[in-house]
């Protein structure tokens, strides 16, 4: 299945208010503008198939960047929470950058991202946390 994601809106806050600081210097006044235009446009996916995970980070159309892990790419997948309520997992990589699923906002992605892991023999890593919401979830 595909679930699509977007870049949190924290970083490119962080970007228009450091153009407030720079605001002397006109060419790095746009290229901050410029680059937080980017991110905005910036479109994340994450396809799950039996065997393999498919991320990929597009600008329209254009895909920019590509990863395809098979099990034998995943060291093993962390789960966790954010904030009160939120599961996230993180999927950690041998060589290259981990990859984190909290901006994909999906109850299901995580769901099936264990099945995924429990179906490849890949290791489960469980915050105390995240063992909590479980609980909680699954007596509620």
């Amino acid at each position: 299945m595909t679930y699509p994601g977007r870049l949190p809106k924290y970083a490119m806050y962080i970007m228009i208010v450091s153009v407030l600081f720079f605001h002397q210097n006109i060419f790095l006044q746009f290229m901050i503008t410029f680059i937080a235009i980017i991110m905005i446009l910036l479109q994340l996916e994450l396809r799950i198939s039996s065997n393999k995970l498919e991320y990929n980070i597009n600008l329209f159309k254009l895909t920019i960047y590509r990863r395809t892990l098979t099990r034998f790419d995943i060291k093993a997948i962390k789960f966790g929470r954010i904030g009160w309520s939120t599961k996230n997992a993180v999927i950690k990589v041998y060589g290259g950058f981990n990859i984190g699923v909290a901006h994909f906002y999906s109850e299901q992605l995580i769901d099936e991202l264990e099945e995924f892991a429990l179906a490849n023999h890949i290791e489960v890593q469980k915050t105390s946390d995240y063992l909590l919401l479980e609980k909680h979830y699954t007596n509620s």
